[in-house]
């Protein structure tokens, strides 16, 4: 029985079996070097590399300092998290040795398994999370159960990681303080969350705007060599393949009543009665009468899933075959030909390129793995579905990424070319829309009328609506989202930047009125806002701080630079 700690690392730690491997290759090459002197009585070894008790350059600490902390996000993470890289596991466990190495020098004490403090930690790990965010008694004695057939993983491990992370977590806390805000910052946030806002928003039609595009060959060559990038043909492999068509295992394929049964009760979704079905007044149909009416449906489908199935294990048995074999491209025809089978060309294959006959881009995912390994030192690709069966691909040439010739996507690249000049002459009347309108505001014209006449003497079409008083604490939710973007640097009376929004469009705010209130450091309001902010800057402080130590730590042994 695989235990979970093995389950878990496959699935979810490859990347740590790769690394210890590396420092193990690395170990071994050092020692067994001639040229190092190592293991010849040189008396030379790595050197150490120190770490607040630790010694980095030992296979053994750096597997105490890694395997802990992998475990520690390995609970405090909801499993639908994606799985933190490298990099970020060992930052996580430098943070965490060094919290618990300043937490015993503090002599901050342990709580014992049985501590109320340890069973409310545990029911904020997010591994032990139902779908609702909220601890899962049945997720947390369902992993304690698991452990008690683990060759590798205790419960006493388990407690003693979690103990440890309550310390450290203990003195980051006593580092990080209570978090002082100053009076400047808490006045600013509230100023931000509480001002009042009326605006007037001009909605700027880019969808209109139809300016003339000269597209001269020079200028789109031009252009083209500037961004040929962009059409660059990826790898592609040409391929042949031999398929296994489903339909020929149909008819073998015998299917008990219950098969059938089950097959339904596992997803009576998707079979609903039809819509002509006749039921008691008042009466749902029952999961029994509905079966009766759907069962030809289940039964086909059913059929239709062991067929592809058996048409997958044939093209698997193909495969050995042709590897066991050894069968080379030129002996291929006759060989498929003694199983009935022949070889159909698909063609090129490619990221963005896969054939209908294969799938489409829905089977890009299984294809261009396959597709990709191939070539001439490995000719045949592992069995694929397909489309109504299996197939196997036969590579017959690799055709490396390429740039075309402006000739060969020239529709292309003048729809581009197009597009993009398009979008700049709309940002650059834009831009000279915004100053005619703010030279009219600030002389005393009302914004919208100043946008109209702007607008119609560009070539714009725009429309300006006024929205309710709002605040950011209360937003209005008619207002475009990027309006809120000009906010922080827009004064009473003041006109926007030109923003683009939305699809092809832009839009001008003019705030009419901003009332900002006085700001009163005894208010709730403050004393909400302060309690929000504490802990954030408290917790940067802390991170700020512990991250100095440990590169301080670092760089006592780091190799020295020329």
């Amino acid at each position: 029985m695989i235990s979970w700690i093995q389950r878990t690392f496959q699935q979810h730690f490859k990347w740590l079996f790769l690394i210890l491997l590396v420092l193990v290759i690395i170990s071994f090459v050092f020692i067994t070097n001639a040229s190092s002197g190592l293991g010849h009585g040189h008396g030379q070894k790595i050197p150490d590399r120190p770490f607040f008790g630790l010694n980095l350059s030992k296979i053994e600490d750096q597997r105490v300092l890694i395997e802990d902390a992998q475990l520690s996000l390995y609970l405090r993470q909801p499993a639908f998290r994606p799985d933190p890289s490298p990099a970020e596991v060992e930052q996580y466990a430098l943070q965490r040795h060094a919290s618990l190495h300043f937490a015993s020098e503090l002599r901050l004490p342990s709580p014992s398994p049985s501590d109320p403090a340890v069973a409310a930690y545990i029911q904020t790990l997010g591994r032990f999370a139902g779908p609702d965010g909220k601890f899962d008694p049945k997720a947390y004695s369902g992993f304690i159960d698991s452990l008690k057939t683990n060759p590798r993983l205790t419960e006493g491990d388990i407690a003693r990681v979690v103990i440890d992370d309550i310390r450290a977590e203990a003195y980051r806390s006593l580092l990080a303080g209570p978090g002082y805000v100053l009076p400047a910052d808490l006045s600013e946030q509230l100023a931000r969350r509480d001002t009042t806002w009326t605006l007037a928003i001009a909605t700027i039609d880019g969808q209109g705007f139809a300016p003339k595009i000269e597209a001269g060959e020079a200028a789109l060559a031009a252009w083209f060599e500037t961004n040929a990038r962009r059409y660059e043909i990826g790898a592609r492999v040409s391929v042949s393949g031999v398929r296994i068509p489903s339909a020929g295992f149909a008819n073998a394929i015998t299917l008990t009543d219950a098969e059938i049964r089950a097959a339904y009760d596992a997803n009576p979704s998707r079979y609903p009665a039809p819509a002509d079905a006749k039921t008691e007044a008042g009466k749902e149909q029952n999961a029994d009468a509905v079966f009766a009416l759907v069962r030809t449906r289940v039964e086909a489908d059913l059929r239709k899933q062991r067929a592809e199935k058996a048409a997958l294990a044939a093209a698997d048995d193909l495969t050995v075959k042709l590897l066991e074999q050894r069968v080379a491209a030129d002996k291929l025809p006759a060989f498929l030909a003694a199983q009935n089978l022949a070889l159909e060309d698909i063609g090129l294959v490619g990221q963005g390129a896969i054939p209908a006959s294969l799938g489409g881009a829905a089977a890009a995912q299984q294809i261009l793995p396959e597709v990709l390994r191939l070539g001439s030192d490995r000719p045949y690709s592992n069995s694929l579905p397909a489309p109504e069966g299996a197939v196997v691909l036969v590579w017959r040439e690799s055709v490396p990424a390429r740039v075309p010739a402006l000739s060969e996507v020239k529709d292309k690249v003048l729809a581009d070319y197009q597009a993009e000049e398009k979008r700049r002459l709309f940002n650059e009347a834009g831009r000279k829309l915004r100053e005619t309108v703010l030279a009219a505001v600030t002389s005393g014209k009302p914004f919208a009328e100043a946008v109209s006449s702007a607008a119609t003497a560009a070539g714009l079409k725009a429309e300006i609506k006024t929205p309710a008083p709002f605040s950011l604490a209360k937003p209005a939710p008619e207002i475009d989202y990027t309006a809120f973007q000009a906010l922080s640097t827009l004064n009473q009376g003041g006109v926007s930047d030109f923003l683009p929004s939305r699809e092809n469009g832009a839009i001008l705010v003019h705030a009419l009125k901003k009332d900002t209130p006085a700001f009163d450091p005894a208010s709730p309001a403050a004393a909400e806002i302060k309690g929000q902010l504490g802990p954030i800057l408290a917790e940067r402080n802390a991170q700020g701080m512990l991250t100095a130590m440990i590169e301080a730590e670092l760089a006592k042994s780091a190799p020295a630079t020329e």
